[in-house]
């Protein structure tokens, strides 16, 4: 190799070396969303096989699904609960990343009643069926306080169901309030976001 030529080789190799390990570097790390790139957000996504991952829903979110059902949050805005019926359901929407794998479901209350509420994900196919897949109730008369659902692996699929996160206050007023809910899950051992330029 002609010697003139390989200090030169050499120069670039390191540039590339130092571009692919600084942090925030464009090469390492790809565009952040929002800049004039273009590139949307699910290609600048990370997945990390087996570390955990984790969709928070407060509880001012949800919303009754009958039209009659009254409801109220707490003075801080944190928490709500039904005010003229304690057994109307109140759901909201989840979207969570295709073939996340969803593990546990977390309830976060305050309940000073005689009573539990009740929490839990359904799916919905689009043609009249659904199925309910997650389950966990908060404890009467423990105040704030939270609780685990047991262990029930669940794979989304979202082009054929669609899934809502539900609860049930069995009382009303402010003895019984849901303050959140929290999906656990895992993303499968395989790449899903792969950069334009892989794919």
């Amino acid at each position: 190799m002609n010697r003139k030529i390989f200090p030169n080789l050499v120069g670039v190799l390191l540039i590339l070396a130092i571009l692919f390990l600084v942090p925030g570097s464009s090469v390492a790390h790809g565009s952040r969303p929002g800049n004039a790139s273009g590139n949307s957000i699910l290609q600048n996504i990370q997945v990390i096989p087996g570390q955990w991952y984790y969709l928070n829903v407060p509880g001012t979110a949800l919303r009754p699904r009958a039209g009659t059902t009254n409801w109220m949050n707490d003075t801080n805005g944190r928490c709500i609960y039904a005010t003229n019926t304690g057994f109307d359901v109140f759901n909201v929407d989840i979207q969570l990343p295709e073939q996340a794998q969803i593990r546990y479901l977390r309830i976060y209350f305050y309940d000073t009643s005689a009573s539990e509420s009740s929490a839990w994900v359904t799916s919905y196919d689009g043609e009249g069926g659904y199925s309910d897949l997650l389950y966990v109730t908060s404890s009467g008369n423990a105040g704030y306080g939270t609780n685990l659902s047991a262990y029930t692996p669940v794979m989304v699929d979202n082009a054929v169901r669609s899934m809502v996160l539900n609860w049930r206050p069995y009382g009303t007023g402010t003895t019984m309030q849901l303050c959140g809910l929290r999906i656990a899950y895992r993303m499968p051992d395989y790449p899903v976001y792969l950069p334009t330029i892989i794919r």
